[in-house]
């Protein structure tokens, strides 16, 4: 990691503890609720370490900086961290376990595929709702598999397939040692996975509701209607809907016959960990926070572009020899600045 790259990294790490910290009260809780609270703080600010890896790993630093500050003054996310709440350790888990799985696959790491498995059996003693993970690891699987076949020579397939059939074995194996008490417990509790208290299946018009879920979740996100809670501040969900709409043409583009692997992954994210709240019958925006990750860096994403393209036409207008921050000019340098203090504002305040 460059020198600037660390110094940005540490910064964000700051301002998500703040963030954190500022206002928290301990005194008037127990001590295991303490233990809870601290807990849940010290995996928001992880989280947000752990997103700007992620991110680096599968685009770049710009994008990893950006996406990890969006996710460190997140209303939601920082709420949520200090509330203690069980959401808060599914983004975490998921996070550090697509975190190990890209970077195994990137560099054909095998220790990576057991730490990977390691958050993945983890992640299923927060919520039932983690049991969907499984769906999104087997779609990015089969999206790499397809990527190698179509893209590698036949000596270079034969030699990958045996690498990631060994790393998917170990993922595998690691996530059910890790997670065999939680699965015996449902074994033997079937009652609490098929529980349908809050399902739409309780009522009589299941698909009805799954079409007002779906209204409501695209309302909390790009702001049909203002007011309420919603999920992210108005001025991020612009950025949102412009980096959704690229990013979702780039990935149904299917270059060299097969889906980008980072898109797959990352819309995977965003529409299988849907589901739950898709199917509730009173759905929350705490619900919702387990796509916060993959929400920050599609806002990312479009907040880049408008930035790129400022600097395209200030380097047009106003040709200038020096570049300030990863190649920006001075004016869209500081309309970044500008645009990242405004969502903080929005978010946290």
């Amino acid at each position: 990691m460059k020198r600037n790259n660390y110094w940005v990294l540490i910064l964000i790490t700051a301002l998500a503890i703040f963030a954190r910290l500022y206002g928290l009260d301990l005194e008037l809780l127990s001590p295991e609720q303490k233990v809870s609270v601290l807990l849940s703080v010290s995996a928001g600010v992880l989280s947000v370490v752990g997103l700007y890896f992620l991110v680096k790993e599968m685009f770049d630093e710009k994008l990893a900086a950006i996406s990890s500050f969006l996710l460190a003054v997140s209303f939601w996310h920082v709420l949520l961290s200090k509330l203690g709440a069980k959401d808060i350790f599914m983004s975490f888990a998921l996070i550090f376990t697509f975190y190990f799985i890209w970077h195994g696959l990137k560099y054909n790491h095998t220790f990576d595929f057991f730490l990977a498995g390691l958050f993945l059996g983890t992640g299923f003693y927060a919520d039932k709702g983690f049991l969907l993970t499984p769906a999104v690891v087997l779609l990015v699987f089969w999206n790499y598999w397809d990527y190698i076949k179509k893209d590698f020579s036949l000596s270079k397939y034969e030699q990958t397939k045996r690498e990631v059939l060994g790393g998917f074995s170990l993922l595998m194996l690691t996530t059910i040692a890790v997670a065999l008490p939680i699965g015996f417990y449902l074994w033997q509790s079937p009652s609490f996975l098929l529980a349908t208290d809050n399902a739409i299946f309780a009522g009589l018009n299941p698909f009805t509701q799954i079409r007002d879920n779906l209204g409501w979740v695209v309302d909390k996100i790009v702001l049909i209607e203002f007011g309420g809670a919603n999920l992210i501040s108005w001025l991020l969900s612009i950025f949102f809907a412009i980096g959704f709409i690229k990013e979702l043409i780039h990935w149904l583009k299917r270059k060299h016959g097969h889906f980008s692997v980072v898109h797959t992954f990352v819309f995977s994210w965003l529409f299988v960990m849907l589901i739950p709240t898709l199917l509730s019958s009173e759905p929350s925006v705490i619900g919702l926070s387990i796509i916060l990750p993959p929400i920050m860096l599609l806002s990312a994403k479009g907040l880049w572009w408008v930035i790129e393209k400022l600097n395209k036409w200030e380097h047009l207008i106003y040709p200038r020899p020096h570049k300030h921050y990863v190649g920006l000019d001075a004016g869209p340098y500081l309309a970044l600045i500008a645009l990242l203090i405004s969502i903080t504002l929005l978010e946290l305040f």
